[in-house]
């Protein structure tokens, strides 16, 4: 071996051991926050009994509502979409890795010739051969470029595994908030035929009272009036109820209407047997798919650095190539032949105009921008969970009033109708104590679906249980960043 070949073949072997020992660009590390340890609002006491479940959903004790839920998870659309894109993102990181493995091509031929002699006697020779081959060529990673991309595609496909699963978070949310506006809607109503029914009996005793004397046309007219001011509130509130049971089947992925029949007839508000931990601002860089999704998302932009950057230095390509041929089958001679080669490429760009630079600096500056849509993303999380907390409160104060309110409005038009009958007030008092009754009840009806919704928002922003997560990521093969 020549001293050129010699120093050209350790050339290519030491390029070659340099592939994969090292990776231009930044490597990952997860920002610190520095969050406060305790959100503003104290964090109430749900059920102090409760056993804290991630799944919380699952303890329900409706089984309307848990059917739902499970057809949900079984055909909703949304969620098809993300798990589709799951496999998508799988299949492009398999690509991206195959895309950087060595290349394998195979090559068969054959051919047959026949040759006239000119002579009288038309001599002819003829020739059969075939040939194979086979070649190969493969990009050394001498930079790191390869592998940051691998990085990249992998944290997309785990970024949508968590997109996923806030998916899934919403989804449960939003059907068993419509699930609860359903059933209050449905309550309001049947409060409001109630209230309805009773104004008709008081109009019945004025015409009564009218037909003996003791009552005057105005107070009737007064009594219909109540009535067919309550007869209009039911075709609003059918409205609410028919399209909230619309808006249940579309997210459990059926069309419209479907499931009527298991929804029209009227319900309790559903209970559930245990509850999500709430935990600290901290905890939710655990819990919310939403949040791990922006980390994710912040990783694969800081890897894209290093593949931008890696282009600017050389790359190496082996290449190499095996043919076999054999001719002469038929009346000529048998030649047989074979040829092996192999070749390296080192190829550098010299001059571009700046334009790899460019690019190095477009992924700088979107892993800047990924980075605070991570710190934004953490920040609504935070806000949503306080935001709840606040609303619970809220509404579990209002609702303990309400109730007080509702009792005294009830002894108030007991009292008033007494007294009318009796001759004792006006008719203007049984009305308007009436018609309070009928206000408090109707809030009473909305504080309690109020306080339902505001517990299910303060579930759903807690996030789902890091078990959980980590248990489905494992099914799928999935190494978690931050697990």
């Amino acid at each position: 071996m020549t001293k050129n070949r010699l120093f050209a073949v350790s050339g290519i072997a030491l390029l070659t051991a340099l592939a994969g020992c090292q990776s231009v660009g930044p490597d990952y590390t997860a920002p610190n926050f520095d969050l406060v340890g305790a959100y503003t609002p104290e964090v109430p006491v749900i059920a102090a009994s409760q056993a804290d479940h991630g799944r919380w959903w699952e303890s329900t004790t409706d089984p309307v509502l848990q059917s739902l839920i499970d057809e949900g998870v079984a055909n909703n659309i949304d969620l098809k979409i993300a798990i589709s894109r799951i496999r998508a993102a799988a299949a492009a990181a398999r690509g991206v890795g195959a895309a950087n493995g060595p290349t394998v091509g195979a090559s068969l031929d054959g051919s047959a010739e026949r040759s006239t002699s000119s002579r009288a006697s038309g001599d002819h020779v003829d020739e059969l051969g075939y040939g194979a081959g086979i070649d190969f060529s493969w990009t050394a990673d001498i930079w790191g470029g390869q592998a940051r991309e691998e990085q990249v595609a992998e944290a997309d496909y785990l970024r949508q595994v968590y997109l996923r699963e806030d998916v899934y978070r919403t989804m449960i949310a939003d059907i068993i908030t419509n699930y609860i506006e359903l059933r209050g809607a449905q309550k309001r109503l049947a409060l409001l035929q109630d209230s309805l029914d009773l104004q008709r009996q008081t109009s019945n005793i004025v015409q009564v009272r009218l037909q003996t004397g003791l009552g005057s046309e105005l107070d009737l007219s007064r009594a219909r009036a109540e009535v067919s001011d309550l007869e209009a509130t039911v075709p609003t509130l059918q409205i609410s109820i028919d399209r909230l049971i619309n808006a249940i089947s579309i997210l459990v992925g059926a069309q419209p209407g479907t499931h009527r029949d298991l929804l029209l007839d009227a319900s309790p508000l559903p209970e559930f047997q245990s509850s999500p931990p709430i935990g600290i601002p901290a905890d939710l860089l655990r819990r919310r798919p939403d949040v791990r999704a922006a980390e994710l998302a912040l990783i694969g932009a800081t890897s894209q650095i290093g593949v931008e950057t890696a282009t600017l230095y050389p790359e190496l390509t082996l290449s190499g190539s095996l043919a076999l041929g054999v001719t002469g089958y038929g009346t000529g001679p048998i030649v047989r032949t074979a040829m092996a080669a192999v070749g390296a490429l080192l190829d550098a760009t010299l001059y571009d105009g700046g334009e790899r630079r460019a690019n190095i600096t477009v992924a700088e500056e979107e892993a800047e921008q990924a980075f605070l849509t991570y710190r934004q993303t953490l920040l609504n999380a935070i806000d949503d969970v306080e935001s709840a907390i606040y609303g619970y409160v809220g509404a579990m104060q209002q609702r303990d009033s309400l109730i007080a309110s509702v009792q005294h409005h009830r002894d108030a038009f007991e009292q008033s109708r007494v007294r009318y009958v009796q001759g004792l007030s006006d008719f203007l008092d049984v009305l308007d104590s009436q018609r309070s009754l009928t206000s408090a009840l109707q809030s009473l009806a909305d504080a309690e679906t109020d306080l339902e919704l505001e517990t299910i928002n303060l579930y759903s922003a807690a996030g789902l249980s890091v078990e959980d997560v980590e248990r489905y990521a494992a099914q799928h093969g999935v190494t978690l960043i931050n697990g």
